[in-house]
C-alpha cells in the first residue's frame, strides 16, 4: 500500500475548511511540510486545485506543484484533483507534460470536473451542468494521451479542435503518466474511470467503497478493460496520536471531526482518527478491499507530528 499527503493550498474560515491548526497558507508552510512529508518516507504529495477557498490565500495548483518539484527528490506529485473547467483541455496537457519534466518523471495527472461553483463564477468562467463537465472531462484525457504520445495531434471533438498541435518535449515517462480519474458517480465518473483512467480516487466507508468497485467492474466489463489494472486509492482527513488522550486533547480543538451533524459534509466521509494501533486496524479492512494508496490530510498541518508519527507508527505494516 502507498501513502500520500495533502499539501493544503488555502486554509483560514470556511466550510470547507478542516484545518483548524491553520490559519493561512503560505509558501514557507507548503515548502516545509512537503520536505517533512517526503522525509519521513511517504509516496506521494498530493495539492488541491482551487482558486479561492477560506478566506485567506489560496495559491494555485500546478504553480505549487511545480514549486514542489524542485524542493523534493522522490515523491510523486499529483493535483487532487484538477477542476477541468479551469483549463483548457489541450493547455492542461502541455502544463503536464512540462510538470513530468521538470519533475524528473514523478507527476501523476488526477482528473475532476470541479465541483465548487462559487469560484469558477468567480473567476469569470461559465458553470456547465455536471453531465456536460464530466463529457468535457473525458474529452480532456482522450486527447491529452494522443498530445503525451502522439508527434503531432489532429482532434476533432464536441468541446475541443486540434490542429496539427505538438506537445513536445513529452512527459518523461513511459508511455506517459498515470491518470487519475477522481470522483463516485456511477453512471459518468466511473465509467470514464474503467474507460481512461489507471487509477480511480475516492472517499467514504468500506462499504462506499466496495459498492463502487462493485460498479467500477461492471464499467469495465462494458469496455472490455482488465478491472486489476486500475489503481484504487483512497482519500480520508488523519488525526493520529500517541494516546487516546492525545488524539481527545485534538478532537477537543476539532469538534467537527467527534460528530458532524447530518448536513456537515464531512459526515459522508471515512476519517482516519484515534492511535496508530486503531488506525492500522481501520486500514487493514481498506487494504482487504483492494485499495492500493492512501491520501491523508493530516489535520494538524502545518505542524508535521501527524505525518512522522504516521510514517513511523503506521506505514511499517503496509510494506
Amino acid at each position: 500500500m502507498r501513502f500520500a499527503a495533502n499539501i493544503p493550498t488555502s486554509a483560514g474560515d470556511s466550510e470547507y475548511s478542516t484545518l483548524v491548526f491553520c490559519d493561512g497558507i503560505t509558501w514557507k508552510k507548503q515548502r516545509d511540510y512537503a520536505r517533512a512529508v517526503e522525509a519521513a518516507g511517504f509516496d506521494g504529495i498530493a495539492v488541491p486545485d482551487h482558486l479561492m477557498t477560506g478566506d485567506g490565500a489560496t495559491t494555485e495548483c500546478f504553480t505549487t506543484l511545480a514549486a514542489l518539484a524542485r524542493e523534493t527528490e522522490t515523491v510523486t506529485l499529483f493535483p487532487k484533483t484538477v477542476n477541468n473547467e479551469l483549463r483548457h483541455g489541450p493547455l492542461l496537457a502541455k502544463i503536464g507534460a512540462t510538470l513530468d519534466n521538470v519533475s524528473d518523471g514523478r507527476m501523476k495527472l488526477g482528473m475532476g470536473a470541479g465541483w465548487k461553483e462559487d469560484e469558477a463564477v468567480a473567476y469569470g468562467y461559465e458553470w456547465p451542468n455536471a453531465p456536460t463537465r464530466l463529457r468535457a472531462m473525458e474529452e480532456t484525457i482522450e486527447l491529452t494521451k494522443k498530445l503525451w504520445t502522439e508527434d503531432e495531434v489532429s482532434f476533432e471533438g464536441e468541446y475541443y479542435t486540434l490542429k496539427d498541435a505538438v506537445c513536445r518535449p513529452h512527459p518523461k515517462q513511459d508511455p506517459h503518466p498515470p491518470i487519475m480519474v477522481g470522483g463516485g458517480g456511477e453512471e459518468f465518473t466511473l465509467r470514464i474511470a474503467a474507460k481512461h483512467a489507471d487509477e480511480w480516487n475516492y472517499w467514504g466507508s468500506t462499504d462506499l467503497i466496495e459498492h463502487k468497485l462493485d460498479v467500477l467492474r461492471s464499467h469495465c466489463e462494458t469496455y472490455g478493460t482488465d478491472f486489476d489494472s486500475i489503481d484504487i486509492s483512497w482519500f480520508a482527513r488523519c488525526i493520529v496520536r500517541e494516546t487516546e488522550t492525545e488524539v481527545e486533547e485534538i478532537l477537543d480543538q476539532a469538534p467537527r471531526f467527534r460528530d458532524p451533524e447530518p448536513d456537515d459534509p464531512l459526515a459522508s466521509y471515512h476519517n482516519l482518527i484515534g492511535t496508530p494501533e486503531q488506525l492500522i486496524n481501520d486500514l487493514k479492512r481498506f487494504e482487504a478491499i483492494g485499495v492500493d494508496e492512501v491520501d491523508l490530510e493530516f489535520v494538524d498541518f502545518p505542524d508535521p507530528t501527524g505525518v512522522e508519527l504516521f510514517a513511523e507508527t503506521v506505514v511499517p505494516e503496509f510494506r
